[in-house]
């Protein structure tokens, strides 16, 4: 058995195993399955064969009643013979019982064999048995059918047994090879230091999990180990930036020793200091070599932990380096230190700081002290460390108080003892804590004080943790603003500015700013002038134009009744005299009726134009809603314009369907129109051109109609279009241009229309304005407006 075992482990591959055990599996399986099933079968088939020579025994028996009963031997012969071409059958024998006779096939010797079976039939006639018919029979085609029925199974088994091996193997190759192989290529790759290369491979199944956690554990041992490498990095670059060393000092065994940067520090090479405690020793500066062997003798006595140390050491090249010395003892259970382990930094950089710094706060306070602006820092304990002579100055308190660190809450008792604060209730000195003891002693007030701006005994220190600034009126008039900041650690940092000019330039600039709002008012009220005198003006146009369009039809009328009552004159003058002819009568009837038709035919001309323009000039002027039909309104509009239209070589066209009713401000519209039209002929058309204008109306959903006038004409530069919307803006400005025109057209759309405007334009091929009204008009405060909606705003925009 272990022989097995151990051969079972040397097999190399998995597929190998898996048909070791897979095809005896199927061969025994098919096998077991195959013997039961052709068992069945040659049984099936051994009964199927009685069945057949029973009935072939039953069929004859009765086809050779009449021919023993008649004795008819050759037709005896023929059905034997007949019997025989089956060839289940080995002998047919047929006995005459009442001849005594035997008829036997194929010979007399029959049976042939001694394995034959037999099946045996009576032969009657009319219940009378006149012989008998038996019939031997044999197995062998039974067995030749079954033997080629199991050649062809067995071969069809052995295709069936090669397809399922090739398809195991495929399966297997696919299912488990194929990740195996790539989880064994990633592991050989890691262990030949290739880096960790995960494996490519997904699967929800055993294999994919096992993949899918060598990743995890791939992924998990690059991070470590990038961990590790970039805190061994981090600590080397630590060690390099900071120009550190790191040291061990065994003091059961003396022996000393120190990383290869501890030499570098002194500039020495690696191995050109011993590493020896004697070495160390001979570095240091004689002046601090006791100071520092007492210490390094005190750690080993004392139960600390932890030290620090500055001093100086000697470098190669005779000068001397700072070195900050930090330890960390080891120590038994008795207390007393084993081990010393500790760093060795070249600090030389910092100490020379340290002595700068110390430099510079000398010239930073001779700067403070030069400066125009008072400065006080207060620590959080509520001392004064910082002030410049500037502050003493400002807080009327001798420098050298400031200069002694005193605490902020005796520098404001001692204002008040002096009177800076005046009849001032209200200054924030006097209120506010400034980092006072736990004794609760009050800003404004010293010990023995009590004039009640003390602070409240439960008041606590630090209040201050936001900037604020208050200005300051000192009794000589001065006015200082105190401006306070914070501190992250506590305490405070205070300026203190005098601005006596500046709050009374601030009150000038106040009166400017008061005569500013004023003058902007005049301006909005100029404004709103200009956009009257601009409507007026349009009116005037209108009213001029239908004044001279009137005049012609006026004229004519006048003129004919003028003739007419010549004629008339004339003939009551013949009349009278007694002279009147018939042709004379005749001819006044013909001039009475051509000129009353003259008459009656201007006067509605005149009518019409006068009731057209009542309805747009009432409109524009009174602005009143009701309702109208869209079509007629904008061709009367339209009709308005006739006058300066037809002095100009440009037509307006109307595209409308009929029906449209509106319940709006015909007078805003009938503006608009105006307005545009009126643009148009002043920017769209160059000089000795024909223009047209359409008026384009289609209704839309939500109860909206959209009105596009277009026009043929220059159109509107690219740089032009934000602005044409508006006011004053005019491209024509030497020219007659206000610039009010399409500004008057938004506000009329945007407000009394409640619509929106936009413009599209490409220079040289006209100009479109896009118009949305709704049909029923909402007025502001109507339930219908409680919902709001986006303020309208144009798209793209003319020049007016």
């Amino acid at each position: 058995m272990t022989r097995i075992v151990e051969a079972w482990r040397r097999i190399p591959t998995v597929s190998t195993k898996f048909l070791l055990i897979l095809m005896p599996s199927l061969v025994v399986a098919v096998s077991l399955f195959s013997a039961l099933f052709f068992y069945d079968r040659y049984k099936d088939l051994q009964a199927a064969l009685r069945e057949k020579v029973a009935t072939i025994a039953d069929i004859n028996a009765a086809a050779l009643s009449n021919n023993l009963w008649t004795f008819d031997v050759q037709a005896i012969r023929n059905v034997i013979q007949a019997i025989g071409a089956n060839r289940e059958l080995v002998c047919v024998e047929v006995s005459d019982d009442l001849a005594d006779g035997l008829f036997a096939w194929p010979g007399p010797s029959c049976p042939l064999s001694s394995d034959a079976n037999i099946e045996r039939r009576p032969v009657r006639v009319q219940n009378l048995q006149v012989g008998t018919i038996t019939l031997h029979y044999s197995h062998d085609v039974v067995r030749e059918q079954l033997r080629q029925e199991v050649v062809n199974t067995a071969v069809l088994l052995l295709l069936m047994l090669a397809g399922t091996i090739a398809a195991a193997l495929t399966a297997l190759r696919l299912t488990v090879g194929r990740p195996l192989g790539r989880l064994i290529a990633s592991i050989l790759e890691s262990e030949r230091g290739g880096g960790h290369q995960p494996v490519d491979w997904r699967a929800a199944d055993e294999l994919g999990r096992v993949i899918q956690a060598h990743n995890a554990m791939l992924a998990r041992l690059g991070q470590e180990e990038a961990a590790l490498r970039k805190s061994e990095q981090r600590l080397a670059l630590a060690i390099t930036a900071t120009r550190s060393s790191v040291w061990d000092y065994d003091l059961r065994t003396g022996q000393y020793w120190w990383s290869k940067e501890f030499p570098a520090l002194l500039g020495y090479g690696p191995s050109e200091l011993r590493m020896t405690a004697e070495t160390w020793s001979s570095l240091l500066h004689p002046d601090e070599a006791e100071r520092v062997m007492q210490e390094s003798r005190r750690r080993v006595r004392d139960r600390a932990m932890a030290y620090t140390a500055v001093y100086r050491m000697r470098r190669r090249d005779g000068r001397w380096a700072w070195i900050e010395d930090r330890a960390t003892a080891q120590r038994d259970p008795d207390g007393r230190a084993r081990r010393l382990t500790g760093t060795m930094s070249d600090v030389t950089e910092r100490v020379r700081a340290e002595l700068d710094l110390a430099h510079e706060r000398n010239v930073l306070q001779v700067t403070l002290d030069n400066t125009d602006q008072g400065i006080i820092k207060v620590d959080g304990d509520g001392r004064v460390v910082t002030a410049n002579r500037r502050a003493a100055e400002l807080l009327n308190i001798p420098p050298e108080v400031l200069a002694g660190n005193p605490r902020f809450a005796d520098v404001v008792a001692l204002q008040r003892r002096q009177g800076e604060f005046g009849e001032m209730g209200d200054d924030p000195d006097l209120y506010l804590s400034y980092g006072v003891g736990p004794e609760g002693r009050g800003r404004g007030s010293d010990a023995g004080m009590d004039d009640g701006f003390a602070m409240p005994p439960s008041e606590p220190a630090g209040m201050i943790d936001q900037p604020f600034t208050f200005k300051r009126r000192r009794p000589d008039g001065r006015i200082v603003e105190v401006r306070t900041n914070p501190l992250p650690e506590g305490g405070f940092v205070r300026t203190l500015t005098d601005v006596t000019v500046e709050a009374r330039s601030a009150e000038e600039i106040f009166n400017a700013m008061q005569e500013l709002e004023r003058a902007y008012a005049d301006l909005k009220e100029t404004q709103a002038n200009l956009v009257q005198a601009e409507k007026m003006a349009s009116l005037a146009l209108l009213v001029a134009g239908v004044a001279h369009e009137i005049n012609t039809p006026i004229g004519i009328a006048f003129g004919c009744a003028t003739h007419l009552s010549g004629r008339t004159g004339m003939l009551a003058e013949t009349f009278e005299r007694g002279t009147m002819k018939k042709s004379e009568l005749a001819a006044y009837v013909a001039t009475a009726s051509e000129s009353s038709r003259l008459i009656e035919q201007n006067l509605t001309r005149a009518a019409e134009l006068i009731q057209s323009f009542k309805r747009v000039a009432v409109d524009q002027t009174s602005e009143e809603r009701r309702r109208f039909d869209l079509l007629a309104y904008l061709e009367e509009v339209v009709t308005s314009l006739g006058p300066t239209l037809r002095k100009s070589p440009h037509r307006v066209a109307i595209a409308c369907s009929p029906g449209i009713l509106m319940d709006s401000f015909p007078g805003a519209l009938s503006q608009v129109v105006t307005n545009l039209v009126m643009n148009a002929l002043t920017h769209a058309f160059p000089a000795d051109s024909r223009g047209h204008m359409v008026i384009d109306v289609d209704e839309v959903a939500e109860g909206e109609v959209e009105i596009r006038f277009a026009d043929d004409g220059v159109g509107i530069a690219a740089e032009n279009l934000p602005k044409v919307f508006e006011p004053f803006f005019t491209t024509r400005r030497g020219s007659g241009g206000s610039g009010l025109g399409l500004h008057i057209v938004f506000n009329l759309v945007t407000q009394s229309l409640s619509g929106r405007i936009s413009v599209d334009s490409i220079p040289g091929d006209g100009t479109t304005f896009t118009l949305r009204i709704p049909k029923t008009v909402i007025l502001p405060g109507s339930p219908a407006a409680a919902t709001p909606s986006p303020t309208p705003v144009p798209l793209e925009t003319e020049p007016a």
